[in-house]
């Protein structure tokens, strides 16, 4: 990532206190959910994996799959 993305995404996330790593794993969450629902393979990964109940993932198959 460039310098002045990283410095833009760092300030970001300290306005809305959390983590860049918070906020990167929340984006990424959301643009799977979104292509799991545009896109049959990426929903089937989903269904494939073995998940822990109670996980993000789980609860979005679920979510998903209801």
């Amino acid at each position: 990532m460039a310098p002045e993305c990283h410095r833009l995404l760092k300030a970001s996330c300290a306005l809305l206190d959390v983590s860049v790593s918070e906020f990167c794993y929340d984006a990424v969450a959301e643009r799977f959910k979104q292509l799991c629902i545009e896109d049959e393979r990426f929903l089937n990964i989903l269904l494939k994996e073995d998940l822990p109940v109670g996980s993000r993932a789980y609860i979005l198959r679920k979510e998903l799959t209801s």
